[in-house]
């Protein structure tokens, strides 16, 4: 648990480390924010196509090789980092870096459902979202401390023996791994079918921020990710041993919870992203205050989350989930109310019903996914979850923009007409602007709940009709 948990927490921090250090590259490389961004983005890309054919090797050769070599190469790739000498070299030896991330994440969730037993599985997943938070929580600390008195190489190589120490921990602690290629085979074209598609998707939906959803180039590769992923599907019904075991989405426990899970990781990015533009452009926080206000879901979650995986094991995993995202899609909701005299003191508890809304949804969620997967199917059961996060979140993030960037100049257009002058018409286009954005989140949310209450309806008609018969 505490191998994964490290390794788990070493990649979430890295994303916020990274989001931080921006304006510092700017700088340094004296390059615009469009070619820093690559940085993030060439990781998303490599580590999002390539999670899914990781998940499956996992099962073939064994989850301890491929979390231990995945780690190898996530330091190797953080030393490289910090050895950079030109922003192309960094972008490069972050792609190479996203390889190690993928091979870690992809199989991290399997290894911990399979250390725990089926009776404590729940218990075991909330551990390691608990992991997850603390990687958010620590990111943008240390990341700030590293910047203020070191220089942004330290944000990589501080790192480093932190990464070693998780290898080490991987090689003597992770069960013995079982091999069973010779009874398998590697689905080669649906290898390639699935990652060029969500190459393609990732990188489209990166594009419509700078683009716009409607750009010809955004089109383009949308297009082609749909074509190729529809391709994708028609080979892993043919094949004999495929990435993705297709039957398991006749499963409607397992889809519904698949779905929801979807849903709610394209729900939260409006959170995530346009959060801090309210507090700091709209009422004026400092990033010190707003970073202390956005870490009370974080510390909420790290209570929430084991909580709710110990209960999923004892009281059900469908009615946690339900209520985790019943919170969270309420917590969205009283967001809407957020305008420019918004206390803190009304802030607060909204973010806590939000944390206690993540932290509820999350492990059961996935409990019930990896609960509905034979145990040679696991890695790519955790590598499909891990997938569904880092499509879910760049899609979400694509649409909140999208939407806060064309309601906020509506809006602007609105208060001119009105008399407000520029730069107040500016300040006060945030806050409805940003509930725009949320009411794709509330949605959301609450499609996630629904999918989640209709397993239960499925799951209840089984028994009924299984009860019935002699």
């Amino acid at each position: 648990m505490i191998t994964v948990a490290m390794g788990t927490m070493m990649a979430t921090m890295d994303a916020s480390i990274i989001t931080i250090a921006f304006p510092v590259l700017t700088e340094v490389f004296q390059e615009d924010l469009a070619v820093v961004m690559w940085v993030a983005v060439a990781y998303i890309l490599v580590s999002s196509s390539l999670m899914l054919i990781v998940g499956k090797i996992s099962d073939l050769i064994g989850r301890k090789r491929i979390y231990a070599a995945g780690m190898v190469i996530f330091t190797l790739g953080l030393g490289a980092c910090a050895a950079a000498r030109s922003i192309e070299h960094l972008i490069l030896f972050r792609a190479i870096q996203a390889v190690g991330a993928a091979m870690s994440i992809s199989c991290g969730t399997a290894i911990v459902t399979e250390a725990f037993p089926v009776t404590e599985t729940g218990k075991g997943l909330g551990l390691l979202s608990m992991s997850v938070s603390i990687g958010f929580i620590l990111g943008p600390i240390l990341g700030g401390f590293l910047l203020n008195w070191l220089n942004w190489r330290s944000i990589f190589y501080v790192r480093v023996p932190a990464g070693t120490a998780v290898v080490i921990m991987a090689l003597m602690l992770l069960k013995k791994d079982s091999i069973r290629l010779g009874r398998a085979k590697l689905d080669l074209a649906g290898t390639i079918s699935s990652s060029a598609g969500l190459f393609c998707l990732i990188f489209g939906i990166s594009q419509v921020k700078e683009y716009g959803p409607t750009a010809p180039r955004v089109l383009l590769f949308m297009a082609a990710a749909l074509l190729i992923l529809i391709l994708f599907i028609r080979i892993e019904r043919r094949a004999a041993d495929p990435i993705i075991d297709l039957s398991l989405f006749k499963n409607r426990v397992f889809l519904f919870a698949a779905a929801s899970l979807f849903l709610f990781f394209v729900a939260a990015p409006p959170y995530v992203m346009l959060m801090p533009f309210y507090l700091m452009e709209g009422i004026g926080f400092t990033a010190m205050e707003t970073g202390l206000l956005l870490t009370v879901v974080s510390m909420v979650t790290i209570v929430s989350s084991p909580l709710s995986g110990a209960l999923s094991d004892r009281i059900g995993k469908v009615w946690l989930s339900a209520f985790g995202a019943a919170a969270t899609a309420t917590a969205f909701f009283l967001m809407l109310g957020f305008d420019l005299q918004t206390e803190t003191t009304a802030i607060i508890p909204v973010l806590i019903l939000l944390g206690i809304g993540v932290g509820s949804f999350q492990p059961p969620n996935n409990s019930t996914i990896m609960g509905a997967v034979a145990r040679e199917r696991l890695g790519s059961a955790s590598a499909l979850i891990a997938t569904q996060r880092q499509v879910g979140i760049s899609l979400g993030m694509a649409l909140a923009g999208a939407i806060f960037s064309e309601r906020r100049m509506i809006h602007i257009s609105r208060l001119g007409q009105e008399g407000g002058a520029g730069a107040d018409a500016l300040r006060q286009s945030i806050p409805p602007a940003f509930h725009d954005a949320l009411l794709m989140s509330v949605i959301l949310g609450a499609g996630a709940m629904i999918l989640t209450l209709l397993s239960i309806r499925r799951k209840n008609r089984t028994r009924t009709t299984s009860a019935r018969q002699p």
